[in-house]
């Protein structure tokens, strides 16, 4: 056979390939480079970004790509893909100040003060003397200083923002913190030129619209609240949100024609697209509800040249309606037509994959979502699909960068925020999870769903009084919510609240639900038994263990079989169960309290020591053992307790046991200021422990008599007005009262007197507070109550009632 020659243009072809083969990808990389670095030149920024993605198939690691890449998307306000670039570049190359400065200010922008603090402290090593890494550290210790109540700090940085910013008014980190600084002091007509001033140089900042939004709502300037909402649905057409607060804005002015009129006007404009249709619609859905929607609806699909979008919301609708199959055929039938995909066609494909996903074809699902976020890795529904199935697969890390990626594009969305804690707990990072609770709840409007998350995540931190507080908010939405009624009802229970229980039972019981029915039967059990009404729950408790293997049931039946007296029962029935599990560290705490109760205190303390070895500081245990050794005047062996058990949880921020009875014994010795320290670096430690705060700033405002001490126990006390728990009021009311705020004061030592009849101190206080406030006969009282109470060898305050006591006596003529 004869060998021919290829036509020319295959020939070509050929020598093309060979020559591409010749070239490396180091060097096909740097062309993408060039290419993306000459269409950033041209103003062509999309294209550019290709060509950098090109270069990343091919170098991953490439420096300047990663830069120029992340700059790009920073300009474009792609916020959550820039980050990600920048950590990269971090991550190849720790020296890069200028991506970890980068790093640092968008981390304060979005409020993730732990990430700012990883990159700031590496900055400043970098370059102390460089603005933006001062400006950064500044509002880094700002924040810092804010959150633990050190305003006399936070001032001062703040007042050297100020002049920072007077320097350099394009410093938009040096504006945050005077914008914080004067809201935080109420200045708001002050703050109010900052922030124009601040959107004059960003008119698209979102932070600051909302921030000049939420300064006229305080200063109740309704026009001028009515000119921000419209700017901001101008400036941010596809922000649900501010077309919802301005609809709000106009029917609390009763305008509804006015604010269907405004809608339709954006609508109508040259430049407008279907977003500005849709408010239409989801107003009328709102105010005139579904018929006229679907009116508006129907009318946009024969009018609108392309009415794909519109097409979609009548699918959603007859899915909503049972028309299943129906509606997906004609999302299906959308989706195959369109020749090339759009952000229309992305948001057709989230409505399909989640019909598929709600009648079970999650296969279909997936695939729908890779599609979307392939063609546009920004898509925020999408985003927070995939992560929630990411965080079901254990992948954290590749969740959290897919949420923050959508977190830039909606920084409001609750739904972010509860994937965000989630991903946060399931790697191990609480604290992160519960301010993603918190705001969950906050962005929610106390919505159920988010309201039990954040009340299971105070539970576990043992903030019951703020899970109650969720909880309550909750209900006011939600009265006859199953979930949030039983999650009340035992939190109310640990509360000995049996009025507020009951009241949770009766309505339980008002659903006439079987579930409900049960729930109440559990609290009804649950609360005769800790009313010690023994004769009523015992039986109940005895069949319910049978088919119930759980500690807690029968942590209770042994209760219970105590106080009935049945002590050689209940010793049989732990010893059987530790029979068949000899480590069970519950089951040998029961075994312990046994021995307690029949006087074997040898035996158990040495449980209780083996106890402690196998978990320090275990505050249940330690208090036992310790008021056993201090019951047999044993002081040296409980002191030695203590400090054995403060060595064996060092380095253990949780293990706050052994130093709550370290300053017990050191208030005992009256070593009030040794107290302090040790409170103080508790709190340092955890100044979140309600307990901490008000025993350090209880100490502080009894023992020292400063202007510090009393500002810095102000700084500490301050969470604790209006919390009805007679200690805590008595910490307040006499904080108020060294203030010179007497009648404030009143208020909270008159309930903190009553709830703690026998403290000597406390009737000390309200006797100081009635004096102050020309009550004598009253300061006379409580005076002797305090003296009486307090017996031999009374601290310095009860020497001062016995001398102010002999002053009154001595002005009445007594």
């Amino acid at each position: 056979m004869r060998l021919r020659f290829p036509p020319l243009p295959a020939l070509m072809l050929t020598a093309a390939v060979a020559l591409a083969a010749c070239e490396s990808s180091e060097e096909r990389a740097e062309r993408h480079f060039e290419a993306g670095v000459e269409l950033l030149e041209e103003g062509d920024v999309t294209r550019a970004l290709v060509e950098f993605r090109n270069v990343f198939k091919l170098n991953p690691t490439h420096k300047d790509a990663l830069m120029a890449y992340a700059r790009a998307q920073k300009d474009r306000g792609r916020l959550g893909d820039s980050y990600a670039k920048y950590l990269r570049v971090i991550e190849q190359y720790p020296d890069t100040l200028e991506a970890r400065i980068e790093l640092a200010e968008m981390s304060i922008n979005s409020g993730n003060w732990d990430e700012t603090r990883r990159h700031v402290e590496v900055a400043v090593e970098q370059a102390p003397n460089n603005l933006r890494v001062q400006v950064a550290d500044s509002a880094l210790r700002y924040a810092e200083a804010v959150r633990e109540d050190d305003f006399a700090q936070a001032d001062g940085i703040a007042e050297e923002a100020i002049e920072t910013l007077k320097e350099n008014p394009g410093n938009f980190i040096a504006r945050r913190v005077v914008i914080d600084y004067l809201l935080r002091t109420e200045r708001f007509e002050d703050a109010l030129p900052i922030v124009e001033g601040g959107l004059e140089r960003q008119p698209e900042n979102y932070a600051l619209h909302t921030t000049k939004l939420n300064i006229h709502l305080v200063l109740q300037n309704s026009e001028e609240i009515g000119n921000t909402l419209k700017t901001m649905v101008e400036t941010f057409p596809e922000d649900e949100t501010a077309r919802q607060f301005l609809m709000a804005w106009f029917l609390e002015r009763e305008d509804t024609d006015g604010a269907e009129a405004f809608l339709r006007d954006l609508a109508a404009r040259p430049d407008a697209g279907d977003d500005e249709a849709m408010a239409v619609v989801q107003f009328l859905r709102s105010t005139k509800g579904d018929e006229a929607a679907r009116a508006e609806v129907d009318r946009l699909v024969a009018s609108k040249e392309d009415p794909a979008r519109f097409i979609a919301v009548q699918a959603s609708m007859d899915f909503d309606a049972g028309k299943q199959d129906e509606a997906m055929a004609t999302l299906e039938a959308l989706v195959d037509a369109v020749e090339e995909p759009d952000e229309n066609t992305n948001n057709i494909k989230l409505v399909l994959a989640r019909m598929q996903s709600q009648t079970g074809n999650l296969v279909g699902a997936r695939a729908r979502i890779e599609e979307i976020i392939e063609a546009d890795n920004s898509h925020v529904e999408a985003l927070k699909i995939r992560a929630a199935w990411l965080i079901e697969e254990d992948l954290t890390g590749d969740a959290i960068i897919d949420l923050r990626t959508a977190l830039a594009q909606a920084p409001r969305d609750p739904d972010i925020m509860t994937l965000m804690a989630s991903a946060h707990e399931r790697a191990g990072e609480r604290e992160l999870a519960g301010e993603r609770y918190s705001l969950a709840v906050e962005f929610s409007n106390q919505a159920p769903t988010e309201s039990l998350r954040y009340a299971s995540h105070l539970v576990s931190e043992d903030r019951l009084d703020a899970a109650n507080a969720v909880l309550e908010e909750a209900l006011a939405n939600a009265p006859n919510n199953l979930d949030l009624l039983r999650t009340l009802g035992g939190l109310r229970m640990q509360a000995e609240d049996w009025n507020e229980v009951q009241r949770v039972i009766w309505r339980l019981r008002s659903l006439e639900d079987e579930t409900a029915e049960q729930l109440a039967n559990g609290l009804q059990a649950e609360m005769l038994l800790q009313q010690d009404r023994v004769d009523e729950t015992v039986e109940y408790l005895e069949n319910l263990a049978e088919n119930d293997e759980s500690l807690s049931t029968f942590a209770a039946l042994i209760q219970t079989q105590v106080q009935a007296g049945n002590i050689e029962t209940a010793v049989t029935q732990v010893e059987e169960r530790l029979a068949a599990d000899p480590t069970n560290g519950s089951l040998r705490n029961l075994r312990a309290s046994l021995h307690l109760f029949t006087d074997e205190r040898d035996q158990a303390e040495a449980i209780y020591r083996s106890l402690l070895k196998d978990f320090p500081g275990n505050e249940g245990i330690l208090r036992t053992l310790y008021s056993i050794l201090m019951a047999a005047e044993r002081v040296d062996e409980a002191r030695e307790l203590i400090d054995e058990q403060i060595a064996a949880t060092e380095g253990n921020p949780n293990a706050l046991s052994p130093l709550l009875f370290k300053a017990e014994i050191l208030e005992r010795d009256r070593d009030f200021e040794g107290a302090i320290a040790i409170y103080e670096e508790m709190y340092e430690a955890n100044s979140n422990n309600i307990i901490i705060a008000n025993n350090l700033a209880s100490l502080i405002a009894t023992h020292r008599d400063t202007d510090d001490g009393l500002t810095r126990a102000y700084a500490v006390a301050r969470r604790l007005r209006g919390i009805e728990i007679p200690a805590l009021q008595d910490t307040y009311g006499w904080i108020e009262f060294r203030r010179g705020n007497y009648d404030e004061a009143l208020v909270h030592l008159e309930p903190a007197a009553e709830g703690l009849p026998n403290d000597p101190l406390v009737q000390y206080h309200l006797a100081r507070t009635y004096l102050a406030l020309e009550r004598p006969e009253d300061a006379k009282r409580q005076l002797e109550r305090a003296v009486e109470l307090a017996g031999e060898n009374p601290l310095p305050q009860i020497v001062d009632a016995q001398k102010l006591l002999e002053e009154l006596s001595t002005a009445s003529g007594d």
